[in-house]
Parts: structure tokens; sequence; C-alpha cells
């Protein structure tokens, strides 16, 4: 058995492929199976994987007709048989040669933890710069206690930079695009939140390129407000933050123009417990207090990388 699956879901995009192939293939800790899980409808992919020699280490599995994402990460996820699961998105690459290694060691050093993430780099392809994602002591600690915090603020960075135990047996929802990686780190913090953190990016994430799913969606306005209101659903409670989500979707439904409950309603089946708390966000969606309250929350950074704040989301 292989000590780590490193899952790369596949969709185009042969270049980028090219860079995390290359950056795996460099890399110190070898004890791994690789598997290339394509969505991809010719053999783009196949014809990069033809100037790398993996041997028996890696698994290639081509799906026609295509599965679509996130169902293509949870077939990769479900071919792993090594004792560490290490997701790679084909647009996302390993910083150095020890990277690997560093993802490992850090479960290997803590066999309480199931979950570990790292610091992020960036590479913002069309405006030409680079960026760094860290987490913060305080947000560690945080989100440790508060998973759904994550909702707010995505403080863990992609699915690239994690590594899991492949014993937790979570799976992506796949009724989620733009939230599926925050829906998931919430699940699986929820279920064990011994996580460890490397405060060095041991990944890089490529920003701006054609066909990202972040570039599709990002501005589809049904889809966001859908998301956003089935997670809220799944981590709905009577007593927590409730006037912080409410300021959130004040703020969500404003950039969307989506103007009352009715009209939400159509857009995604609202719970019967969530009807009395999305009326009342609607009733306090005053123009005046709103302006208000979005310069306060702006000043806050409470929503840090969220759609509708004046930074670029860092997906």
């Amino acid at each position: 058995m292989p000590k780590v699956s490193i899952c790369i879901p596949t969709y185009k995009q042969a270049t980028l492929l090219k860079k995390v192939l290359g950056s795996i293939a460099e890399q110190t800790f070898t004890d791994y199976e690789l598997i290339i899980s394509d969505d991809t409808p010719y053999n783009s992919i196949e014809a990069v994987l033809n100037e790398f020699n993996f041997g028996t280490q890696l698994n290639y599995i081509r799906h026609t007709p295509s599965l679509g994402s996130p169902a293509n990460w949870n077939y990769a996820l479900k071919q792993a048989k090594g004792e560490y699961i290490k997701i790679m998105h084909h647009d996302d690459y390993f910083t150095n040669p020890d990277s690997l290694d560093q993802f490992v060691t850090l479960l290997d050093s803590n066999p309480q933890a199931s979950f570990g993430f790292s610091a992020t780099k960036i590479d913002l392809l069309q405006l030409n710069i680079i960026r760094y994602h860290y987490c913060s002591f305080k947000q560690y600690n945080h989100i440790k206690n508060n998973p759904e915090d994550l909702f707010f603020s995505n403080v863990i960075g992609a699915p690239s930079a994690t590594i899991i135990r492949n014993n937790l047996n979570i799976l992506f929802d796949e009724q989620l695009k733009w939230l599926v990686d925050v829906d998931w780190y919430m699940r699986i913090i929820k279920q064990n939140n011994n996580l460890v953190y490397s405060s060095n990016p041991l990944i890089c994430t490529i920003h701006g390129a054609e066909g990202q799913t972040t570039q599709e969606v990002i501005t589809e306005r049904d889809l966001q407000i859908r998301e956003h209101v089935v997670v809220f659903s799944k981590n709905f409670t009577q007593h927590h933050k409730l006037n912080k989500y409410s300021l959130f979707f004040q703020i969500l439904f404003n950039k969307f123009k989506v103007n009352s409950f009715q009209e939400l309603d159509t857009i995604v089946t609202i719970n019967k417990e969530l009807v009395s708390f999305f009326e009342t966000v609607f009733d306090k969606k005053d123009q005046f207090q709103f302006s208000k309250k979005v310069l306060y929350w702006a000043k806050k950074s409470s929503f840090k990388d969220i759609i509708f704040t004046l930074q670029t989301k860092l997906k």
C-alpha cells in the first residue's frame, strides 16, 4: 500500500497539468500512487502523461461521458489506496521538491490529526502578481472550535493545500461548485478538530487561467445565492451568530439584486425553520442602515475574500 495517494481530477488545461506533474516528478518523497481522473473529452491529458515516466505508480482513468465537478474529484478519492490522500488540482503545483515530504510529516508527527494544510503561494496570471495566503495562529485556533465560520472566510485555501487521512471517508457534496471546498472542510473538522498547519507555502495555485471553475461561477447569480443558502442551512442553529449571517445575506442579496423573500424562494427552496430568518433579512435590508453596516464590516474585514468585497476572490 502506498503511503500517499496523489489525486488529480483533470479537465482540459493540459499545459497547466504538465506543471503539476513536473512538480510531482521532482518530489524527494516517492512512496505515492498517482491517480488521474480525467473528464477531458479528447486525449490531450494522455499526451501529457506520455511525457513522464510514473510507471506503475500511475492510475489513469478517462470518463466518457464526463462526470463533472466535483463528482470527478470524488471519483479520484474513491480510487485512493494510500494511508493519506493528497488532492492536487490540475492548475496547482508543489512549490518545492520537499513539499510532499512536509505534507506527510504533518500527519506522521501528529497521529491524532486527520487533516493538515499549508500556506499557499498564489499566482495571479492576469495581473502578473504573486501573493501568499497564510492562516494566522488566531484564525487556526478559531476554526478548530468554530469550523462553521469558514462560511465567512476560507482561511484554509484550496483543496490542493490540504492532506487527509484516507479513513475519513468524507466526500465532496456534489450539489455544490463554489462552496464545495468550504463545506468539505467544515464537515471534516466537525468530525475531528485535531488539525495541523504548516506556514510554509507548499503549493502554488494559479488564478486567471482560461476555463477555470472560479472564472465560470463567480458571477453566476442563482448559483451563488443557492449555494450560500444551502451551506448555511446545513450549519444553522437558533443561537449561532445569526446577526452576522443576517448581515452577510443582506450584502449578498444586495450585490445580486435579490429584493424579496418571494424572489429568493424562486432561486432556492427555503427550509421551514429558516423562513422567518430570511424574512427578517429582507425586513432589515434598509438602504441607510445597510450602507453603514457595509462600511463597518469592510473596515473590520470580517468577510475577507468573499465575492462581494472590493478585493479579488482567492479561491
